[in-house]
């Protein structure tokens, strides 16, 4: 199941420079990367309601904010509009490879200190040697790319 999971996984990842270029081309024909990207989460959100309907109805129907949650939890969909609006603006400037490979790399050296510290609630995964390494290896994958 593990192996199924990583799988999975690597096809979803392979889908946000497919999503990039959609929004792209989109944004080009309904007034640039930020229409582009509105329109994306538009149609994300109505998808996610409509799933949420047909999966959890009574967690929609009764719907309420938590006061006891952080308020930084909130954040998710600021960050997730930066990272969509941004690489839909750069990627046709450094190219879809350059833009992925500085994206995943940003990705893993966070996930690493997030895993490490165990930052905003996550569960503490030291860093270790094998990690190291597998951060010096995408930074030459980094360097390869750009060239």
């Amino acid at each position: 199941m593990r192996y199924l999971f990583m799988l999975v996984t690597l096809i979803v990842g392979a889908l946000m420079p497919v999503q990039a270029i959609l929004n792209t081309r989109l944004g080009k024909q309904i007034g640039g990367p930020l229409m582009g990207s509105l329109m994306s989460f538009l149609v994300g959100l109505i998808c996610l309601f409509i799933l949420n309907l047909a999966a959890n109805y009574s967690a929609v129907a009764q719907l309420k904010p938590s006061a006891t949650s952080p308020w930084y939890i909130w954040l998710g969909g600021i960050l997730g509009a930066i990272f969509v609006g941004y690489i839909t603006y750069v990627n046709q400037r450094q190219g879809m490879a350059l833009t992925f490979a500085l994206a995943v790399s940003g990705q893993i050296f966070a996930s690493l200190l997030i895993d490490h510290y165990g930052l905003l609630g996550s569960a503490i995964r030291t860093i270790n040697l094998e990690k190291i390494a597998g951060a010096v290896l995408i930074i030459t994958g980094l360097v390869l790319i750009k060239k």
